[in-house]
């Protein structure tokens, strides 16, 4: 069925699924910006709505606040967040007091569901015993669509199913209709210390990646030697975390950016008290 919300403003489509799940699509411009907002209805207007409150906790703005913006009194404005039942303007309006978009509220909330924070061994085993299904979950994991990751390569249409059913099953991903995927790992996700797919890093990647001059478009590479105490290592180790997230936040800035405009990169970040074997020789016994 289809409803009309706010005349000129937006319209909201509600399509049943077979598996009693509801799917709406909402199509609306509001002060110049076009949002297409779609995802599965249950529960996810909620949740919305509960990150939205989460965000307004933790900038510290109040009811009374949002009242005077919205120019609504506070007992309405409670009722709003209770019922959950808002336009979009004023949802947008309550987001820029927070300093985010709708888009990025969505983001925030769709990020909430994302729980696994690690693999078992017995999972990385699996990715890296099967060459397409590692292939296939990198790049989803790293935003790309099902559908782009068939259209690049060459798997068949059935396996590419029984794969999205195996990942479904693993946790790694949410299956949704018509192929569309949500990733379940959290923000900080890790893989296993030692584990599977670190030992195929060590053994089938670590090369290849080095195996360049580091002067093409986009690559670089900074070697610094010198004379450190553990506790100086450890106390850098921290800026190296830093960096880490650094390198995400970029990635996730880039989401916006259409795929075919965006390259597959890598950063090795690694630290060790070391020296060459070639000098280690030559020291006094």
């Amino acid at each position: 069925m289809e409803n009309p919300f706010e005349p000129g403003g937006f319209t909201l489509r509600i399509n049943q699924k077979t598996d009693m799940r509801y799917t709406f699509s909402i199509c609306a411009t509001i002060s110049n910006k076009e949002y297409q907002i779609t995802r599965l209805f249950m529960a996810f207007a909620q949740e919305l709505i509960d990150t939205l409150k989460r965000e307004l906790r933790t900038r510290r703005v109040t009811y009374a606040e949002i009242a005077r913006e919205l120019q609504l009194s506070e007992s309405s404005i409670k009722r709003l967040f209770s019922e959950g039942d808002m336009s979009l303007s004023r949802l947008e309006t309550i987001c820029a007091l927070v300093e985010l978009d709708i888009a990025q509220l969505a983001t925030r909330t769709t990020e909430q569901r994302r729980h696994v924070h690690t693999l078992t061994r017995e999972q990385e085993e699996t990715l890296v015993g099967d060459e397409k299904l590692l292939l296939l979950t990198v790049h989803l994991i790293y935003g790309w669509s099902y559908a782009r990751v068939m259209a690049i390569y060459d798997i068949d249409p059935h396996q590419g199913q029984r794969m999205l059913v195996q990942l479904d099953r693993m946790q790694i991903i949410e299956l949704l209709p018509e192929n569309r995927v949500r990733i379940r790992l959290s923000p900080d996700f890790q893989w296993l210390p030692d584990g599977p797919i670190q030992h195929f890093f060590e053994r089938e990647v670590q090369s290849d990646f080095f195996s360049s001059n580091f002067t093409g478009d986009g690559e670089l590479r900074l070697v610094m030697n010198g004379w450190m105490s553990l506790h100086g290592i450890r106390a850098f180790h921290e800026n190296m975390r830093r960096l880490a997230k650094e390198f995400d936040l970029q990635i996730k800035s880039d989401r916006h950016v259409p795929v075919e405009e965006r390259r597959g990169t890598t950063m090795v970040v690694a630290v060790r008290p070391w020296s060459l074997e070639m000098f280690e020789k030559h020291v006094r016994k």
